[in-house]
């Protein structure tokens, strides 16, 4: 396995990175700081088409780390504050529009946390992520935005609503936050949260949960990036990649402050898509499926 993968993971796991939409579950009043790492590696992934790069095989691997801090101005309504790294990793020696392997993409967001209405959490955030090393917002920066409310309209079952939407690098799109979350049983836990959580998970002891779960790839669905190595015509250009999956999950939790785990899973293929700079001349790349496997960890502090 290549070394850069785990430059790559120190990188996010010394200091912070993120999701593009969490939950905020760990927001409380006891404590101010909230750190979480995610990282990922698929094995060799090889190419379907085109024929320019028949045979040829990626390696891929994400991480991503958040530092957030939260402060409650009122009673029941916070405002966090969250940054971020992002690493990617693209090991694709026959890449016929990039020759830069590794991604470094800052985060940095703020958000309104609020349980004021009973049986409400609302989440109203919004942030940018950006190409790490160059520092060029304006060129690479995406801006996102998400509303979710969770109504807990039983004990046991409680229904997510709102919307997930990004805008820039010559792109833009809107999601529907879309679910429920359903304990029907003392062990048993349904998360059906599109496009957040998919999961079936079942806490066979106090501190250990084990779940089958869907899972994907390459950030939210279709979000660019820029890459700044391309080749023939291609620097600076746009690129998305997407894969979805299947997961295992091992997950031991103390508290609501803490919680680690990792997980082993099977990636169904996906596709890379590469544009120029000005968001023409796409071209899907698509390659097969591989196994992955995914280390995490989350505390409060």
């Amino acid at each position: 396995m290549d070394i850069r993968y785990f430059t790559g993971f120190a990188a996010t796991a010394l200091f912070a990175s993120s999701v593009y939409a969490t939950d905020y579950c760990f927001v409380d009043k006891k404590h101010h700081w909230h750190f979480d790492t995610d990282f990922a590696v698929m094995g060799n992934a090889s190419f379907r088409e085109p024929n320019s790069v028949k045979h040829s095989h990626m390696q891929y691997a994400e991480g991503t780390s958040s530092l957030y801090y939260n402060h409650f101005v009122t009673e029941n309504n916070a405002i966090v504050a969250q940054a971020g790294l992002n690493y990617t990793h693209i090991g694709w020696e026959q890449n016929p529009r990039f020759n830069q392997e590794n991604y470094y993409y800052g985060i940095a967001s703020l958000s309104w946390v609020s349980y004021a209405i009973d049986k409400w959490r609302w989440v109203i955030n919004g942030g940018v992520t950006f190409d790490a090393t160059k520092f060029d917002i304006g060129n690479s920066g995406i801006y996102y935005g998400l509303l979710w409310g969770r109504y807990q309209y039983t004990p046991t079952l409680a229904m997510h609503m709102g919307f997930f939407g990004y805008i820039g690098g010559r792109n833009g799109y809107l999601l529907p936050v879309l679910g429920i979350d359903w304990w029907w049983s003392s062990k048993w836990e349904f998360k059906g949260v599109f496009p957040l959580e998919t999961s079936m998970n079942y806490h066979f002891h106090r501190h250990w949960t084990t779940a089958i779960m869907f899972t994907t790839f390459g950030g939210p669905y279709r979000f660019p990036r820029r890459a700044h190595e391309g080749v023939r015509g291609y620097d600076n250009g746009i690129f998305e990649i997407y894969s979805t999956g299947i997961e295992w999950d091992l997950k031991f939790k103390n508290t609501q402050c803490f919680k680690a785990g990792l997980g082993a899973g099977y990636n169904f293929g996906g596709w890379i898509l590469i544009k120029n700079e000005h968001n023409h001349h796409g071209r899907y790349y698509k390659f097969d499926s591989s196994p992955y496997g995914r280390v995490y960890l989350a505390f409060n502090f």
